[in-house]
């Protein structure tokens, strides 16, 4: 059992999906039901933006063995909300070393 296997943190995910706007285009958009998954989250960095408040973005990197990740996915941890920020890395390598890593960003306004 290796650290993707147990990770020390938990997750909701609200997988992306596909449905249709009132014009009839395909959309993506977060599924209505969560998936609640373990994994390791770990601080990548913070934006300082300049600007009224100085207010900084948090991100983080969030690694699994398997998770409905995409880029309009939805996932929420420790009391918040995040954001998938671009294209989830899936390491597709033997059953052993398979994984997915996204990187997360605080949704809203600037947050810490």
């Amino acid at each position: 059992m290796s650290l993707l296997d147990r990770g020390t943190e938990t997750a909701l995910i609200w997988p992306q999906t596909t449905t249709t706007d009132r014009d009839g285009n395909p959309i993506h958009v977060p599924a209505a039901e969560p998936v609640q998954v373990r994994c390791r989250v770990q601080p990548v960095s913070s934006r300082d933006v300049i600007a009224a408040g100085q207010q900084t973005q948090a991100r983080y990197r969030l690694s699994a063995r398997d998770a409905p990740l995409g880029p309009w996915a939805r996932v929420y941890w420790r009391g918040r909300d995040w954001d998938v920020d671009g294209e989830p890395m899936y390491q597709r390598g033997s059953r052993r070393t398979r994984h997915v890593v996204a990187i997360l960003r605080a949704r809203g306004e600037g947050s810490t």
